[in-house]
């Protein structure tokens, strides 16, 4: 099977690309600038949903990434006008989009719906890796979370468990044009850090943060209006809203093994996280 994975290089891109090689899929990794070195075995093609420039061959499937600076539905519209409606797109989109219609991934959902494409939207849940990419700053600095999430409750995976589901759905294994991603198991920030300080020796701990003093602390570390918003959008909304009941048996079917627990993802990542002592 041809696949063009975009955002290549990226934190789900760059688990989806072995995992297609692996299975003896023909893969095409697209980046902004056509470079990417990470797998020899992959072709490197440039993709700019922006500019809407897209290989012109066809594929049997997209795994189609939204950047975070791109919201606007019409951009991934004309980037995917150029593209066989033949093609199979797997989109990673979010928990929530099918209900939360202002989410910009339910905005592209709806986009990809309306263009007839045959697709399956990923919906994860909560990435275990923001530990190590958007709360990582404030963990180096303070060896703390700190953030308006009160005693908010997640539901944590890996972008490893995202990555395999996304090849099962591009593979076909899928059932219905949607799959939610999620392990059932909703852990605090308290009880994730107390994981973590169990497994690699560390010391992190939990700061619930008031709103006003969030947005005040994070401008004060010239952190831009549109990550706060982002911040609260993840950590602070959910907390007004009904936790969600969805079916998460089918992620472990899909991976054909168990979700990846918070603690084995501590001790897989457990030489970044003793950077901290």
């Amino acid at each position: 099977m041809k696949v063009l994975v975009t955002g290549a290089s990226g934190n789900v891109g760059s688990e989806v690309v072995p995992l297609l090689l692996d299975a003896g899929h023909e893969v095409f990794a697209g980046t902004r600038d056509g470079k990417y070195e990470i797998e020899p075995k992959a072709t490197s093609v440039k993709v700019d949903f922006e500019r809407g420039i897209v290989p012109m061959q066809s594929f049997d499937a997209i795994f189609l990434m939204r950047p975070p600076h791109i919201a606007d539905p019409k951009v991934f519209e004309r980037f995917l006008e150029n593209v066989s409606r033949n093609t199979r797109i797997i989109f990673l989109s979010v928990q929530g989009a099918d209900t939360k219609s202002y989410l910009p991934h339910a905005k592209i959902e709806k986009t990809i719906e309306s263009m007839g494409f045959e697709h399956v939207f990923v919906r994860p849940s909560y990435f275990m890796e923001n530990f190590l990419t958007t709360l990582w700053p404030e963990l180096k600095k303070n060896r703390r979370v700190y953030l308006p999430a009160g005693n908010l409750e997640l539901d944590w995976i890996s972008v490893r468990d995202v990555a395999g589901v996304c090849v099962a759905a591009m593979t076909g294994k899928t059932w219905g044009s949607a799959v939610t991603v999620c392990s059932g198991v909703r852990i605090g920030f308290a009880e994730a850090c107390s994981i973590i300080n169990h497994v690699a020796g560390t010391d992190l701990s939990y700061k619930p943060a008031g709103l006003l003093r969030f947005v005040l602390y994070s401008r004060r570390q010239g952190i831009p209006w549109s990550f706060i918003a982002v911040m609260l959008l993840l950590h602070f909304a959910p907390r007004f809203e009904r936790g969600s009941q969805e079916d998460c048996g089918g992620s472990a079917a899909l991976l054909g093994r168990e979700m990846e627990t918070l603690g084995a993802f501590a001790a897989r990542y457990q030489y970044r996280f003793r950077e901290l002592l």
